[in-house]
Parts: structure tokens; C-alpha cells; sequence
């Protein structure tokens, strides 16, 4: 279950900024929009990213994929991603210094802090942290090519200490070696998805794997039919190439007097609509965290989706049905600023100041917010800031 995630010194972002799914002690939609992750952590199940274009709120989640990805890539492929990670460049003394990244998350019950400092193709120092008798210990820090470990905590890490390659991670190498403790670790991290673009084609096995489950493929006919309600079923051709598996879909036939005759049978690609296998590539895996938890944030979240079935799959999420499924989501859709929906600490916002620089803050920090307040006419307004500042362009035929 994911707690917060940390980033400074990556593109725009300069100053250290965090996403938080900490719940704070207001009470509002306790039962729906917040669960119990430990005896004293309440975690949030949706939070919220608004903000101009080029505002930034972009770049968190190009952080987050950032730090995932070196995780979860050899270390042959890591050169790929130092395109991807690049320093405030817009300050004199951060464009040589390294980018920090950092996420606290809870496993088997107990709050874990892992992180590192990536400059140019090297790791400048990584640590971990966990708690042990309810209090934070050290499990092991890193000073470029020196690593300090616990013995006591991190075993399995005994031994290795000046065997980490400059361009790798020592959790790497532990889970290499089969190391508990690392293998937990990366295994949850790597399981944290993350949709940017065209990325959301790898999530489509979940949905074809439902299509071939008797006992929920009801649930994926569910999720669809929340963007097309025409759909009868939906299936994987068996006659066409097996190395590209071709969705089909069947939908009611009438005749001229609107009675139902049959089932028509239509090419999914070809046929549906782009709002419809947007919500394909969704579904599987929604039903996937909702059934077994993790956590998923999607860039542009209401591209080709209609406002109102965006708004479904928030609720959906911020349900009592829902467990400990995550959802985090950067939006303009100013529609899902409702009190109703969403409680002021799942709100976030990103606006960027003369300087470029990106700064990442909650609703619930604004102080002499009503509790009655318009979310959605307030925000437009500029009360909150994170809004363009639109020109007259009627100037640029003067």
C-alpha cells in the first residue's frame, strides 16, 4: 500500500515535492474514500492531480515511472531511461547535481522507505528503512560504492557490501541473489502501475485473461458496458492469427419492428468506439487491484472517456466494495471537483512559479476553505491557483 512518493532535481520539479496518501484526521466519507492500513494509518483510495498544461504535474508521475522502471530494468537496459531522468535544468546548481526519489509504502504491516540519488548513469547514494518494534530502523544506506548494513535487520545483504556496480542498485543485487527481504520489496514496487501514453497497451492481458475467466468475466462486460451499454458479450477470435489476439464483441440484432432476432458479431478494433477500448485496456486490471490491491496512476485519466463515466470509476474506487485499491489519477476534468466525490486531501494540485520551478500541494492546505465550498467554481476562479493565465489571442491577427 503506497503512503507517499517523494521526488526533487528531476526535470521541472527543483525542490523536493511529495504525493501524499496519508488520510488526515477530517471525517468526511470515512467508510467509502479511506481504509484502515495499520492500527494507526488511514490511507486514501483516490487522489486527485489538477494543473495548467506545462504546469508539471506530468513530470511526478515521470518520476515515479522513472524510479520504478530503473528497478525494475537490467542493468544492460538502464541508458534507455537517462533521457527520462534528467536535473532542474533551469538553476545553476542543480543542473549538476543528482535527482532524489523516495516512496514510503506498508507491506505484511510494516512502513518501509526506500530510495536513491540518480546523477548520469550512477546511484549517489540509496537507502532503506523499515520499521522494527514499531520504530524506523536502518535496514542499509549507500555513499556511492560504500554500503553500510544493518546486520542485525538486513542479513541477506551481508557479504555484498562492495559488490554493487556504480550504474546498479544494491536492492537490486540482493534480489539477484534471492534476498527476503529485497525480493518483497521489489516485487511490490514493480507491481505498481503506472499508465503514460501508449504504455497503456501492456496492461490489455488482464483484460484478455477475464475474457477467458467463466467466473468474472462478468465483471469486464461490467466496466465496458459503463461506456457502451450496446455490448452483449465479448470474446477473442480463435480462428485469426494466434500471435495477435483479435477481440471481437456481439451486439443485439432487431428487426424493423424492434424486435430482437439474434447476435451480430463485430471486430472490436475496427467497430468500437475509442472511449470503449480505452476502457478494455482499463478494466482488466481495475478488477485486477480491486479484487487484489496495488496501486495504478494514469496520465490524462479522462482522455476519450466521457465525464460522467470518469466519474463512475472514481466512485468505483471510493467505494466500501473496494479494499485497499489505490487509485491516482492527473485530470482537467473539473466535474470530479465535488464535495460529494472527493474529500479536500485527496485534491492535489501543480502549478509552477517565474522561476519553472513545480511545487505540489493539497486542497487541505489551503486554509479558510468552507465545507460547503464550490470545489469546481472556486478552482476555475483562481482561488486555489494551479490555473493557466489565458491571453486575448485575438491579438495575434493585430
Amino acid at each position: 500500500m503506497l503512503l507517499e512518493f517523494s521526488v526533487s532535481n528531476f526535470r521541472s520539479i527543483k525542490d523536493t515535492q511529495t504525493l501524499s496518501f496519508l488520510a488526515t484526521a477530517m471525517n468526511e466519507h470515512e467508510k467509502t474514500n479511506v481504509f484502515q492500513a495499520t492500527d494507526k494509518v488511514r490511507l486514501l483510495k483516490s487522489t486527485a492531480i489538477y494543473g495548467a498544461n506545462g504546469s508539471g504535474k506530468s513530470n511526478l508521475l515521470m518520476a515515479m515511472w522513472a524510479m520504478v522502471s530503473f528497478i525494475k530494468a537490467p542493468v544492460e537496459d538502464k541508458k534507455k531511461f537517462e533521457e527520462h531522468i534528467q536535473p532542474f535544468k533551469l538553476n545553476t546548481f542543480t543542473r549538476n547535481e543528482g535527482s532524489f526519489f523516495q516512496i514510503m509504502f506498508i507491506l505484511e504491516g510494516k512502513t518501509y522507505r526506500y530510495g536513491f540519488v540518480y546523477l548520469k548513469g550512477k546511484i549517489i547514494s540509496e537507502w532503506l528503512f523499515g520499521t522494527a518494534n514499531k520504530n524506523e530502523v536502518e535496514f542499509f544506506t549507500r555513499d556511492k560504492q560504500k554500503v553500510f548494513i544493518n546486520k542485525e535487520r538486513f542479513k541477506e545483504g551481508i557479504g555484498l557490501e562492495t559488490k554493487t556496480r556504480e550504474d546498479n542498485l544494491f536492492l537490486n543485487l540482493v534480489f539477484e541473489l534471492n534476498g527476503k527481504i529485497a525480493c518483497v520489496i521489489k516485487d511490490y514496487l514493480c507491481e505498481i502501475f503506472i499508465l503514460q501514453g501508449l504504455d497503456e497497451e501492456i496492461l490489455q492481458s488482464f483484460s484478455y485473461n477475464l475474457i477467458q475467466n467463466k467466473a468474472n468475466k462478468h465483471r469486464l462486460l461490467e466496466i465496458l458496458k459503463l461506456a457502451d451499454l450496446d455490448i452483449y458479450d465479448i470474446g477473442i477470435d480463435e480462428d485469426y492469427d494466434q500471435k495477435t489476439k483479435k477481440i471481437i464483441s456481439q451486439r443485439k440484432i432487431f428487426d424493423e419492428n424492434g424486435q430482437e432476432v439474434g447476435l451480430e458479431t463485430l471486430d472490436f478494433d475496427i467497430e468500437a468506439s475509442a472511449g470503449t477500448k480505452k476502457m478494455f485496456i482499463y478494466a482488466g486490471v481495475f478488477v485486477h487491484l480491486l479484487k487484489s490491491g496495488g496501486t495504478i496512476i494514469i496520465d490524462e485519466f479522462d482522455t476519450k472517456l466521457h465525464t460522467s463515466l470518469t466519474k463512475a470509476i472514481v466512485k468505483l474506487f471510493n467505494s466500501e466494495k473496494n479494499k485497499t485499491a489505490q487509485l491516482c489519477f492527473i485530470t482537467h476534468n473539473t466535474n470530479l471537483l465535488d464535495n460529494d466525490l472527493l474529500r479536500r486531501d485527496q485534491i492535489y494540485f501543480a502549478e509552477k512559479n517565474q522561476r519553472g520551478e513545480t511545487s505540489i500541494y493539497s486542497l487541505n492546505e489551503i486554509k479558510g476553505l468552507r465545507n460547503d465550498s464550490s470545489l469546481e467554481k472556486d478552482y476555475i476562479k483562481g482561488k486555489y491557483g494551479a490555473v493557466p493565465f489565458i491571453r486575448n489571442l485575438n491579438s495575434i491577427f493585430e
